[in-house]
């Protein structure tokens, strides 16, 4: 590769005389042109790989972020993807305690309904003996009000016959 020309190159620059050359001052004139034109080009090559430099700077910033984001996207995710199986978890164990609960609920409803109607049979097996008794007791008393109607030796023939039977 050739080896680049600096402004100062341009500027130093010496030629040898000959006899039939070019004009020295349009040559200086053409030179000096040169010479400044690199400057400015110089300057601005600077210019532009400081900002090249920065843009390079922050490129690497912006890669850093993107890469801290996708790894941010991804604890996200997971975290979200935790706490929706966590909750799901959460939802069975309560579900499973309702059941639970509800069958002990029911099994306690059957067992009072059990006991409601065995108290209502003994119930009315009270109300039967009672009913029972108390005809057996009404019987009792018309016999003794209807021996009172009757002749003493009725009376007599009715208590023999109760007391056979």
């Amino acid at each position: 590769m050739a080896e680049l020309l600096t402004v100062l190159d341009v500027e130093n620059i010496n030629f040898s005389k000959a006899l039939r050359g070019y004009s020295t001052e349009e040559v200086e004139e053409f030179l000096e042109k040169v010479g400044e034109s690199l400057q400015v080009y110089s300057e601005r090559i600077k210019t532009m790989e400081i900002q090249l430099s920065r843009f390079d700077e922050q490129i690497r910033e912006y890669s850093e972020l993107k890469q801290s984001l996708q790894e941010a996207l991804v604890l996200a995710q997971k975290s979200a993807e935790e706490r929706v199986s966590s909750a799901e978890s959460r939802a069975e164990v309560i579900i499973a305690e309702a059941e639970a609960q509800a069958h002990r609920i029911v099994i306690g409803a059957k067992d009072r309904v059990d006991e409601h109607k065995r108290e209502i049979d003994r119930l009315r097996q009270v109300r039967y003996q009672f009913i029972a008794e108390f005809k057996g007791l009404l019987a009792k008393f018309a016999s003794m009000l209807n021996s009172l109607d009757m002749p003493a030796d009725d009376r007599k023939e009715e208590r023999e016959r109760e007391e056979r039977a």
